[in-house]
């Protein structure tokens, strides 16, 4: 399933919600983006371009893609909007 969000630059989006995110790809990006869990910083800012970016990893079990609980993107930018898809990864979501 793929979610879609929109926003201003130099705004955060919370991506919140039980189970893993597969990757994410913004439409109109924005400057800089890093991704936030429950207000701390998880990533160091970095330019952002409008390619698909995996969150997965391998594991023990095969693969397995970003915890999502308490995550947020913030983005830096002036002046515009973007549009986020993001791609919550299948059997890991109630």
């Amino acid at each position: 399933m793929i979610l879609t969000y929109l926003g201003s630059y130099g705004s955060r989006v919370s991506l919140d919600m039980d189970g893993e995110l597969e990757g994410f790809q913004f439409v109109h990006p924005p400057i800089e983006v890093r991704f936030v869990r429950d207000g701390l910083a998880l990533t160091e800012w970095r330019t952002c371009d409008a390619d698909y970016h995996t969150l997965q990893r391998p594991s023990l079990s095969g693969t397995c893609g970003m915890n999502a609980r308490g995550l947020a993107i913030e983005t830096r930018g002036l002046c515009g909007q973007f549009i986020l898809l993001v791609w919550r990864r299948e059997g890991t979501f109630k």
